[in-house]
């Protein structure tokens, strides 16, 4: 059985990036653009993993970190954020479950495989 990702990202382009890039590695990808349609599809899916960018219209992502790390069962959910903000650090998010924090402007696609397959192991 393979694992699933659950990958939040508000541009288009990008989520098909990652979803392409995951599948290609036998991921099972789900996906959301939106933070709030998201906590619903964690619960009801449970993914290994999360790929998620933090920038969103309306609710942001930091929101939606705090709401997963206030269940037993979603705190547990390993989280990888891509970002393009050059002031954000791992260690401020570590406490929101980000166990890997990718720039996503300089990625590769080995990158959010690597970071990936890190966290699941």
């Amino acid at each position: 059985m393979s694992k699933s990702i659950f990958v939040l990202e508000s541009d288009q382009w990008l989520g098909d990036h990652y979803q392409r890039t995951l599948e290609g590695s036998g991921y099972d990808v789900l996906r959301s653009d939106n933070p709030y349609e998201a906590m619903d599809m964690i619960d009801d899916h449970s993914p290994s993993a999360i790929v998620m960018s933090l920038l969103f219209n309306g609710a942001g992502g930091i929101g939606l970190l705090h709401e997963l790390q206030s269940y037993v069962d979603t705190a547990k959910i390993p989280v990888i954020v891509c970002s393009g903000l050059p002031t954000l650090k791992l260690e401020e998010l570590e406490p929101y479950g980000v166990k890997r924090l990718i720039d996503s402007t300089t990625m590769q696609p080995r990158d959010l495989t690597a970071a990936v397959r890190s966290v699941l192991a």
